[in-house]
């Protein structure tokens, strides 16, 4: 009796494996890349004109119109529609994501995972780096 339940168990088991092997890869295929400043002004550099590349900057809006990256788009961390609004985008697309010293943003990385984002860059420490170095945002 013992040898049918195992004969049964094995192959259901095999079954099972198949499914949670390609799922557990497919949420681990997000490149989540970590850029200071300094590598987010040379990336935004190497990308100019590429449509294939687009910076998020998910702050609020007063901290938005305060000023930021230039061709940013907005998408505010705590809007409730948030998750909806990244959800809609290209995941195929390359992304730059920061916000005002990257505390948001890093939270926001699971999230962009989740959603299976190909490839994010995240600028580590913020706007408020990016404004330390001396390079250009837009009013």
């Amino acid at each position: 009796m013992k040898n049918k339940h195992i004969a049964y168990a094995i192959p259901i088991f095999i079954i099972c494996i198949g499914f949670i092997i390609p799922s557990l890869s497919a949420q681990d295929s997000t490149r989540i890349i970590a850029v200071s400043a300094k590598e987010a002004a040379d990336l935004i550099d190497k990308h100019n004109g590429d449509d294939e590349f687009a910076i998020l900057d998910i702050r609020t809006p007063g901290e938005f119109q305060s000023g930021h990256l230039a061709k940013s788009i907005p998408i505010d961390f705590y809007s409730p529609t948030f998750a909806d609004q990244l959800n809609r985008l290209d995941k195929t697309k390359t992304y730059l994501v920061y916000c005002r010293t990257g505390n948001r943003s890093t939270k926001s990385l699971e999230l962009f995972k989740k959603l299976k984002y190909q490839k994010v860059y995240h600028m580590a420490s913020g706007i408020s780096a990016w404004k330390s170095e001396g390079f250009a945002i837009v009013k």
